[in-house]
């Protein structure tokens, strides 16, 4: 059994940062590559972390984590991470025994054996969620729309943040609006519903706004949002605001954006969402929405952590609010001001 010492070293970190990263320490302060480094050390080495027997502080309920992305892929994205941690940090925080599964590994499913809960993160095919409910019947799926609720979820309110967004833009003046953003597909080739581009297309038919020239949809990334962005630039087809919908696509933009000599925000208003730790730190630091990655992740803990002895759970849906974070990103189109 490899020791906190033997990661500490492999991690290139102190023993008493492991110790820390492992016990889920809220007052840690370190980047979260060094985090996951650490996690990825403990992992590759077998490390189980001892639990004290008492009558008080152990529980033998064993919950199992499954992410729909692979490591590697979860290292890119902040988001999905977050609600990881969030959901490792109350199980450990808690003592309760988990088991942790990507889906990018060959055997992931196999790991997920003789479990009293599972916890979903991600977006999954119908065949991949009667898979999961076979292994056990206390399953709650963590970002998943459903139009009909026939399982547990924690879900964003997509609706009530995209409107609220669009709407702060176009009180600044804004008419002309462009949104990207990403098309993900599940495990069977269908293309997921993505709410946010659903609710920008609504917004936009309200208005009575034809924006879709200002459209583009490829990744969730900071390299798609750099390509997207220079399309548009390519096409003259630039508006004065973009919803952007992750942060990460928002970075890209700006990147893009400086480097064809736009100013941001007097040229190009740009709205984010996630509000990742960087955001703060853009030039101009990015206006963006909230979204509660890992109050996500500790809520599907302690509710599956509350279920898991119960003989049956009533299907429900758990949908928590977003909030707009106002930088300096955003401001009136030259129009406006002139």
């Amino acid at each position: 059994m490899s020791t906190i010492k033997e990661i500490a070293q492999q991690a290139g970190v102190s023993v008493a940062t492991v110790s820390r990263i492992l016990n889920y320490d809220p007052t840690l302060k370190v980047a979260e590559q060094t985090r996951q480094r650490v996690f990825d050390e403990a992992k590759k080495q077998n490390y189980i972390k001892r639990k004290i027997k008492t009558k008080n502080n152990y529980n033998p309920i064993r919950i199992g984590i499954v992410q729909w992305y692979s490591i590697e892929k979860e290292l890119n994205d902040p988001f999905y991470l977050s609600i990881r941690i969030g959901a490792e940090s109350y199980l450990n925080q808690n003592n309760i025994e988990m088991i942790r599964s990507f889906r990018g590994d060959p055997d992931f499913l196999s790991k997920l054996s003789m479990l009293d809960g599972l916890i979903c993160i991600g977006k999954f095919s119908p065949q991949e969620i009667s898979e999961f409910r076979k292994l056990t019947d206390k399953v709650i799926f963590v970002d998943l729309f459903m139009p009909k609720i026939f399982v547990n979820t924690i879900v964003m309110d997509f609706r009530t943040a995209v409107l609220e967004g669009l709407e702060y833009l176009a009180s600044l003046g804004h008419t002309r609006i462009g949104f990207l953003g990403g098309i993900e597909h599940t495990s069977d080739g269908e293309i997921y519903f993505e709410q946010r581009y659903h609710y920008y297309q609504e917004f936009c038919r309200q208005k009575g706004w034809d924006n879709s020239r200002y459209v583009r949809r490829d990744q969730f990334s900071v390299e798609s949002g750099y390509a997207m962005m220079l399309d548009l630039i390519g096409a003259h087809q630039v508006p004065t605001a973009l919803f952007c919908a992750s942060d990460a696509v928002a970075m890209g933009v700006l990147r893009a954006l400086h480097e064809n000599n736009y100013r941001v925000p007097e040229d190009v208003s740009i709205l984010g969402f996630n509000n990742n730790q960087n955001t703060a730190y853009t030039n101009p630091p990015l206006t963006t929405i909230y979204a509660p990655a890992r109050q996500m992740g500790e809520l599907a803990a302690q509710f599956i952590t509350q279920f898991a002895a119960k003989e049956k759970v009533y299907p429900m849906q758990i949908m928590l609010p977003c909030s707009l974070i106002l930088r300096q990103s955003c401001t009136q189109p030259r129009s406006k001001k002139e």
